[in-house]
């Protein structure tokens, strides 16, 4: 099943390359904090999430799968390859003392700089609707390679809790501020900051089960050095919109239980996500 995603700079269904019109100004703001933010529990966890969900599993897509790709649809490999040295070679480097925040920014930050930089070459050599499938078919897969363990459990929790949702209605209502307890001890924003950041629940309706989050400035667009970025004139909008939305969207689109949606609000920096379990 394909995900629809909407690509604001980019055409589709054309037969020619994706065209490649002016991107967003970046208005990306980093987060700062104090000695919690930088090195509390939180922190921790996103350090070694993005390590091993960002870095071990997201990082290989581009280096084993899209630039061989681009090498081979450009007609000289060898400025590929030295293109992609050079954005290489803009990594920030982790260093003994940086702190679980500063150490999870770089490993995002630099994953995001090279994914952009893939992606805005990759759409130069397909039309947008091969370019899309290309990105979030893979991303997907990888995706459910590298987690389908945990996504098998979400999904079974929700298939759960749907079934219960209709076996008896009467007993959800009087369950639901223990179930709002519950939500608020699991918040799902918690568990997703490593890949957006700080969040908020805005909205939960436990008996439908859904629950919208905002993001007020997500770590996608924050983590990297602007000046770095392959287009520093741009947000890395590309892997926001396909490899952040197009992604999750595929992976949970419903079918097996959990439904998500981004809804990022390009050109800013922001986005609102909305879930149904």
């Amino acid at each position: 099943m394909q995900t629809a995603v909407e690509v604001r700079t980019g055409s589709s269904n054309t037969g020619s390359p994706a065209e490649m019109p002016e991107l967003a100004k970046p208005v990306a703001h980093r987060p700062t904090g104090g000695l919690s933010y930088n090195y509390g529990l939180q922190a921790i966890i996103d350090m070694a999430m993005s390590q091993r969900m960002i870095a071990e599993r997201g990082g290989p897509m581009v280096q084993f799968t899209l630039v061989p790709m681009i090498r081979i649809a450009a007609d000289d490999p060898a400025e590929v390859d030295r293109a992609y040295l050079d954005i290489c070679s803009r990594r920030e480097k982790i260093r003994l003392w940086d702190s679980p925040r500063e150490r999870w920014r770089k490993n995002y930050g630099n994953f995001v700089r090279e994914m952009e930089w893939a992606l805005l070459e990759l759409r130069k050599y397909f039309t947008q609707e091969q370019y899309e499938e290309i990105v979030v078919g893979t991303g997907a897969a990888l995706a459910r390679q590298g987690s389908q363990k945990e996504i098998d459990f979400l999904n079974k929790q929700a298939q759960k809790a749907e079934a219960e949702r209709q076996r008896n209605p009467g007993k959800q209502q009087k369950n639901t501020r223990l179930r709002e307890l519950l939500l608020k001890i699991f918040d799902p924003g918690r568990f997703s900051a490593f890949l957006v950041g700080e969040s908020e629940i805005t909205e939960m309706d436990p008996d439908a089960g859904t629950a919208v989050m905002e993001v007020p400035n997500c770590a996608w667009h924050t983590c990297g050095d602007p000046d770095s970025l392959p287009n520093p004139d741009a947000l890395p909008e590309q892997g926001c919109l396909l490899i952040c939305k197009g992604v999750f969207e595929r992976v949970f689109d419903g079918s097996e239980g959990i439904k998500m949606e981004f809804d990022p609000h390009l050109p800013e920096t922001s986005c609102t996500i909305r879930i149904r379990s």
